[in-house]
């Protein structure tokens, strides 16, 4: 809908939590287990079975549920939960057979001095530094650490996490400087860059630009595109396959007739709103409105802009009149307005019942034991930390820290906070006859003005019927028009729109098109041929797609061919390089300056002042590598050139020189350094490559 958006937000330490439990998914033990229903893929020799892999989906999704209070995995989560299990999978079996050739491990002394010793693990800090102070707490770890049987099995579960992510990302981190150390920048050529770095040479130039010389007179042939092929062929290798599909979209817009029934029912609607009393309005909306009844107070800046400044006038029981925002009809009425804080906070005490964590209180004695603490902490007896030590069954997360007004970080709590002052105590019978909390509300932020608003919105779309027809048009489409050429020369001839999209197997979704996985699937089965077309018309939202396959890359490397119209242009360039670098090297016969070069190539001398070795820009010419190279290079007042770059072929001589600061060889070397750390990174991704990588799950999903 896109009109009050995202009103509810987590807080920080449910995110924390969930962000440590999946990163320790990112690397794990790969347990064999041959006797799933069928193979998931192949990684290096190593089969990935089904049983396997849906055992550590299963534990992703768990562990989701359990953070994030779901009983259910959205289907867009679900997908992205399944690519990144087998994303573990295939880097914790390449970085695995690395570890374990290199002998590579974590002892457990590392593993206490990165949980509670002097190298404290990042991840680690993070999870236990408070985001509103910035404070480190190492004595709640000790305490972790000190209590651990005592911690319910959640909270042990997390713990384990944690400790595996650590574990694993420190093992990263040794492979990774295990590759960087293998680089090496000697102190001499470090030295020579940081001389020509530190001396700025202006130029004086010649540029015969590629823009400036027609295709035609650079004409192309075979043998040109098959000397680029051979040159970069390892630039076209396809680590998974491939398939080019083209599709025609049908899509169906609401006619004339639907937009007058549209606004008939929102006027039906708008009717039954202004008849309602309160009590009624919730279900009013439930029934009648694309999205349910929302009871949160909101600001009107949350509010998209144009209803914004409808909602800000309005008292108490007025109303926003039916109209178009967007793609949607939409109306309000204000049920109430108040004065509340954006964000707040408070601490609680858990007092559960019986078979709550092993409790053995009955009902009765939980209520009466909140209800005692509170007294004492309202009397002053009791400090509130002291209490929650000494009372709660879960004492680590007795502060639940700042969140914002209406979120889930409280819960059932939300209203009785916001209505409780600072320092203020309240009691609170859990959900589902879980026991009692005692709270003391630690902060809120301003109070602000906030709305509670009856929201009914009606999105425009197509009628039954209007689908009917468009789908018609597009099945007629697809049966006309048999093979990949036949719907290509139609769509041509009507003026029609066919879209090129590269698909690989375990795609979700066809470019934008929402629930298109099954043109995936059908691009990739066995029996789709290269130039088909489609019998099914595909749907996805109000979309009928045909689709023809259009080619097939398959693993390994592409061939001339599938690459031709990509390497077309560049291609172009090589061959009026060619014929600009001879046209510069016959006007540099015989001439002894510059400006004799530039009259006979009938062109302006331009000057770049200042370029540098490693600087980013060659003047206006842009980034020119070749040239700042052959300039910081080059003597003083010689001639120097033709140099093929990136934008034009130049010819150049340097006519002065200026120093530039302080560069020193441990800067340039430093500088290595970090390029060095950042292509250890890339580890993984070479060791991809070079991996035999079967993904069969296709199949599957």
């Amino acid at each position: 809908m896109g009109i009050i958006g995202t009103i509810r937000k987590h807080s920080w330490v449910a995110v924390a939590i969930v962000g440590i439990a999946i990163v320790a998914f990112i690397i794990g033990d790969l347990t064999k287990n041959n006797r799933g229903i069928g193979d998931m893929g192949e990684i290096n020799g190593t089969t990935v079975t089904y049983q396997h892999f849906n055992y550590r989906l299963n534990e992703m999704e768990d562990m989701l549920r359990r953070q994030q209070g779901m009983d259910q995995i959205p289907a867009d989560m679900e997908y992205q939960l399944r690519e990144q299990v087998w994303q573990m999978i295939v880097d914790e079996t390449i970085l695995g057979a690395e570890y374990e050739a290199l002998g590579l491990m974590v002892s457990e002394a590392e593993m206490s001095d990165m949980f509670a010793g002097t190298f404290i693990h990042p991840y680690v800090r993070q999870s236990f530094t408070d985001p509103t102070t910035g404070q480190f707490n190492l004595d709640n770890i000790r305490s972790i650490i000190n209590n651990f049987d005592n911690l319910d099995s959640n909270f042990r579960m997390q713990w384990a996490d944690l400790q595996n992510t650590v574990r694993e990302d420190r093992m990263l981190q040794k492979y990774r400087a295990l590759i960087s150390q293998g680089f090496y920048m000697p102190v001499a050529m470090a030295e020579q860059i940081a001389a020509m770095d530190k001396t700025g040479r202006d130029v004086l130039v010649a540029a015969l630009p590629y823009s400036g010389l027609s295709d035609a007179e650079a004409p192309v042939d075979e043998k040109d595109y098959e000397k680029y092929y051979k040159k970069h062929k390892a630039e076209f290798r396809v680590s998974e396959e491939i398939r080019d599909i083209d599709m025609v979209v049908f899509a169906a817009t609401p006619s004339d007739e639907d937009l007058q029934q549209i606004e008939k029912e929102v006027m039906e609607v708008w009717d039954s709103l202004q008849a309602a009393d309160n009590s009624e309005v919730p279900y009013l909306v439930n029934s009648e409105s694309d999205h349910s009844y929302d009871s949160t107070y909101v600001r009107t800046s949350a509010l998209e802009p144009a209803l914004d400044s409808l909602v800000s006038p309005l008292a108490v029981g007025q109303y926003v009149s039916p109209r178009i925002i967007g793609n949607e009809w939409v109306m309000a009425k204000v049920l109430n307005i108040a004065n509340r804080p954006d964000s707040i906070r408070a601490s609680v005490i858990s007092i559960y019942n019986n078979n709550i964590q092993g409790i053995t209180r009955t009902a009765d004695e939980a209520q009466a034991l909140a209800d005692s603490i509170a007294a004492q902490l309202r009397a002053g007896h009791m400090e509130f930390d002291a209490a929650a030590g000494e009372y709660s069954d879960t004492p680590q997360q007795s502060d639940f820290g700042w969140a914002l007004d209406g979120s889930g970080a409280y819960g059932f709590m939300n209203e009785t906070v916001v209505n409780t002052p600072v320092d203020g105590i309240f009691v609170m019978e859990m959900p589902r006859e879980m026991g009692y909390v005692v709270g003391k509300v630690t902060g809120k932020t301003t109070p602000a003005k906030k709305y509670r608003l009856a929201l009914i919105t009606r999105e425009i779309q197509p009628s039954d019927e209007t689908m009917r027809l468009v789908e018609e048009q597009a099945r007629s489409f697809a049966s006309n028009n048999r093979t990949y050429d036949e719907m290509r020369a139609t769509a041509s001839a009507a003026g029609m729109q066919m879209r090129t999209v590269q698909l690989t197997a375990m795609m979700q979704n066809v470019g934008n098109y929402t629930g298109s996985r099954d043109i995936v699937q059908w691009a990739f089965n066995d029996k789709t041929a290269v130039g088909s077309v489609a019998d099914q018309v595909f749907d996805s939202e109000n979309n009928f797609i045909v689709v023809a396959l259009k080619d097939v890359l398959k693993k390994g490397y592409a061939t001339l061919d599938q690459v031709r119209t990509m390497i077309d242009q560049q291609v172009r360039i090589d061959k009026k390089a060619e014929v600009l670098m001879a046209k510069a090297s016959d006007a540099m016969q015989g001439a002894t300056n510059i400006d004799a070069v530039a009259g006979k190539l009938s062109v302006a001398v331009d000057t770049v002042e200042n370029s540098t070795f490693s600087g980013y820009f060659f003047g206006k010419f842009g980034m020119e590598p070749k040239m700042q190279g052959a300039a910081a290079a080059a003597q003083k007042g010689a001639m120097f050139g033709p140099v093929k770059g990136a934008s034009g072929v130049y010819v150049a001589t340097v006519f002065n020189e200026q120093e530039n600061g302080t560069a020193s060889s441990d800067v340039v070397r430093n500088r290595f350094s970090q390029q060095y750390t950042q292509k250890a990174r890339m580890a993984s991704m070479v060791l991809r490559q070079n991996a035999d990588i079967n993904d069969h799950r296709n199949r599957f999903f």
